[in-house]
């Protein structure tokens, strides 16, 4: 390593770095823009574990050990000093959303390899209708689809109780949650396996959308799946886009040792796979109550608008820069 070169690269983010602990260290610390902070701390430990193997300068080492130690003070002196209440409000608010914000190409690709299997299983269905019970699991496909529209539609409502919505959908959404972690750590493990994963669940959603579909049924259709899917669908993307993260950290760690590479990702990492089991519970609570209810109780339209407004919420909060962010 050329240790002038290295020097003159790297001086901006230090330099960056001593200027908001300074900002911080006058200002109340947890009004400090820890995110940045805890960036470049990560940025700047990360030098200073390369500087060690490649120079013993004494000054540029000790500067480094001076700047990363007042970095690391501030960042957990402020996570332990900030109420409980406040913490988890930044996260929700702000932490989670920067996070997805950083890590959209991860999201994308997630989300591409989802719809990519939803085309194909729509597809396979609209070339052969026989195709849909060969690609559905047996236990999503008990009867046609007009006939389970007309058994739900002439029999009493499913969830007639509190307590039977709060039955199922505890089920539900343990059983969503287990989903998003299984796509995560295969993604994590191999990358191409959470891929696949997410691929394999975009074919069954497409080939039984358009099963609905060509058996006359499609409002029914989205508005049974709709109000849960709006928000369980994305998660599941989410966690497969957490594992990729991972996948590429652990098994892609270019120029950075594996330790180092995974250290780096781990904070958005972790904040991804918050969102996705936040919203696979609220998304469980849905399924196991309003999803449920027919079109004697409520209309599809008003269904189908719920699920249209949770999913552009669900992307306002992840994706769209808050105006006091700048």
């Amino acid at each position: 390593m050329n240790v002038e070169k290295f020097i003159a690269e790297r001086t901006p983010v230090w330099q960056r770095l001593e200027k908001l602990l300074a900002e911080a260290e006058i200002k109340d610390p947890a009004s400090a823009r820890l995110h940045e902070i805890v960036e470049l701390y990560r940025r700047t430990a990360s030098d200073l574990n390369r500087a060690r193997s490649h120079t013993a300068n004494p000054e540029l080492l000790g500067y480094l050990n001076q700047l990363t130690g007042r970095a690391y003070r501030l960042i957990y002196g402020a996570g332990h000093q900030a109420p409980v209440g406040r913490s988890l409000l930044r996260l929700i608010v702000r932490e989670i959303p920067a996070a997805f914000r950083r890590e959209r190409l991860a999201v994308a690709a997630a989300a591409a390899a989802f719809l990519l299997g939803a085309l194909f299983g729509s597809a396979a269905v609209l070339i052969d209708p026989a195709n849909g019970p060969r690609l559905v699991p047996a236990q999503f496909f008990t009867e046609r689809p007009r006939e389970r529209v007309q058994h739900i539609e002439e029999n009493r409502e499913r969830i007639d109780s509190v307590e039977k919505a709060a039955l199922f959908g505890a089920s539900l959404y343990v059983h969503n949650i287990k989903v998003a972690c299984l796509t995560f750590s295969v993604g994590a493990l191999t990358i191409i396996g959470g891929l696949w994963l997410l691929f394999y669940n975009g074919t069954i959603l497409g080939a039984i959308a358009t099963m609905y579909i060509l058996d006359g049924v499609p409002v029914f259709f989205f508005a049974w799946v709709g109000p849960h899917g709006a928000l369980e669908l994305p998660a599941i993307v989410f966690g497969g886009a957490a594992g990729l993260l991972t996948g590429r950290a652990v098994l892609l760690p270019g120029n950075l040792t594996r330790q180092a590479s995974v250290r780096r990702v781990l904070p958005s990492v972790w904040r991804m796979m918050t969102a996705a089991a936040m919203t696979l519970v609220l998304a469980g609570i849905i399924e196991g109550s309003f999803s449920q209810f027919s079109a004697k109780a409520l209309p599809y339209a008003l269904k189908i608008a719920v699920a249209s407004l949770l999913f552009m919420g669900l992307l306002a909060w992840l994706f769209f820069r808050r105006v006091d962010e700048g």
